[in-house]
């Protein structure tokens, strides 16, 4: 395997009833292709920022532990109304090395990862670190956190998980309307399509000055980590989309690869 650099995803994972809920076939689908894409990488472990863990103050958190338990980041009433979610594991290994490397290097959610690799079926033999990010809705501080953990050694895919539109109103009203999630989405192709990564950064920085941001995202934890991914991604044009034009409650589940795959023999036989 080439130990050319791995290019790094953006993952529109939704919430937890995205894994039962009837609707999200496509969404599911679109995941799973990810997941073999990712597979067929052969990373030595993934590190990940997720829109469900940032940090305090103006700090990064690490997740030393190991083993690392999964979170359930729900609120009380799914305990009434779908009680089962809180009994769903994701077996996974750790590595505290990895972690301490991770910080080390900084000093100078488990739903999407469900559906990309099942257990029993396509799992993960490898170390996930996941990683916090900054609290606030500093952007430009995200993309520096992406080229700084751009320079981890060895085959390192780095991920972001969250949404690109996070629409809590559409969600607590059930809404059908996807106005802001296909504005938004439509702004995010075309700077993914921008003919240089600079300017393509610039676009979407400039999303915090829309009218409908605050619609997209009342808090701006979910989209931080795709900021990240720019930061990883920044001397990358080629990109790929996944998910796109699937609108649920108002939310988007666009995803997206920055960088090209790495040029195997597997790719070059159409197995890739």
């Amino acid at each position: 395997m080439s130990n050319e650099k791995l290019p790094t995803y953006f993952i529109g994972h939704g919430g937890v009833s995205i894994l039962f809920k009837p609707g999200y076939g496509p969404v599911q689908q679109d995941l799973r292709e990810i997941g073999k894409e990712i597979k067929a990488l052969k990373p030595e472990a993934i590190v990940i920022t997720c829109g469900h863990f940032q940090g305090e103050g103006d700090a990064i958190e690490v997740n030393l532990k190991e083993p690392t338990k999964v979170w359930h980041d729900l609120g009380p009433s799914w305990h009434t109304t779908f009680p089962h979610v809180f009994e769903y594991q994701y077996a996974h290994k750790s590595s505290r090395a990895l972690g301490e490397k991770t910080s080390g290097l900084i000093e100078t959610r488990w739903v999407p990862f469900k559906l990309m690799f099942p257990e029993g079926e396509d799992e993960l033999d490898i170390p996930i670190l996941q990683i916090s990010t900054y609290a606030g809705n500093d952007l430009n501080a995200h993309v520096r956190l992406g080229e700084a953990l751009s320079s981890l050694p060895g085959r390192i895919l780095l991920i972001g998980s969250g949404m690109i539109v996070h629409n809590l109103r559409a969600t607590r009203e059930g809404t059908t309307d996807t106005t802001v999630a296909r504005s938004i989405e439509d702004a995010a192709l075309k700077a993914l399509s921008a003919p240089t990564p600079s300017e393509r950064d610039a676009q979407f920085l400039a999303f915090q000055e829309r009218e409908d941001w605050i619609d997209a995202h009342p808090t701006e934890e979910h989209v931080l980590p795709l900021y990240m991914t720019l930061g990883v991604g920044r001397n990358w044009s080629e990109y790929k989309v996944w998910n796109q034009d699937r609108y649920i409650v108002g939310q988007s589940y666009l995803s997206f690869r920055l960088g090209k795959l790495p040029l195997t023999g597997d790719r070059l036989n159409g197995h890739l």
